[in-house]
């Protein structure tokens, strides 16, 4: 049984919060970054800055707009499997709870489709923040599983010592920040 519009906008809007306040608590911790790469090979995107440090993220492909078309990374046969980790879980939820726009492969797509479908997959997968990044014909959504910060921190002048920290989806970006 399909669930009316309107309750699932009040399902969605606080979510929509939520994914907002992930994505400032990333930057307040990491930084902003002057370049991203996307590994679709690893499924993992790095961020790069000549000031912030450098961030590997592993992440779970949410979906994919092209044109005015919204497409789940659950139904789409051109990503491998571990690039939608996880991602059955939402449309699992969606089904249980009668909410069709977690259970159609395809939606129509605003400017706002994206981020809201991809803040209902960080809530359900517990995700640490997201990203979207543009593609030949759209845009990419990605949720954020686990991110390592890789620094270099200079012991003396003949070397360095290079030190990572990770966290993992469930954990807090407030925890250990700089």
């Amino acid at each position: 049984m399909a669930v009316c519009e309107d309750c699932f906008h009040e399902f969605l809007h606080p979510l929509v919060h939520e994914l907002m306040d992930k994505n400032k608590q990333f930057e307040e911790r990491y930084g902003p970054h002057a370049r991203w790469d996307w590994d679709n090979v690893a499924v993992t995107l790095t961020f790069t800055d000549p000031i912030s440090p450098t961030v590997r993220i592993d992440v779970t492909v949410v979906g994919s707009i092209e044109g005015s078309s919204w497409e789940w990374s659950w139904a789409n046969p051109n990503y491998q499997a571990r690039s939608k980790l996880g991602m059955e879980k939402v449309r699992e939820f969606g089904e249980a709870n009668g909410y069709d726009k977690l259970t159609s492969v395809f939606l129509d797509a605003d400017d706002y489709t994206g981020w809201e479908m991809t803040a209902v997959a960080a809530h359900i997968l517990d995700a640490l923040g997201a990203y979207r990044f543009p593609t030949e014909k759209g845009h990419s959504y990605l949720v954020y599983r686990k991110i390592e910060e890789i620094g270099t921190q200079k012991v003396n002048d003949s070397g360095a010592v290079h030190s990572t920290a990770t966290v993992a989806s469930g954990g807090d970006l407030t925890e250990n920040a700089r």
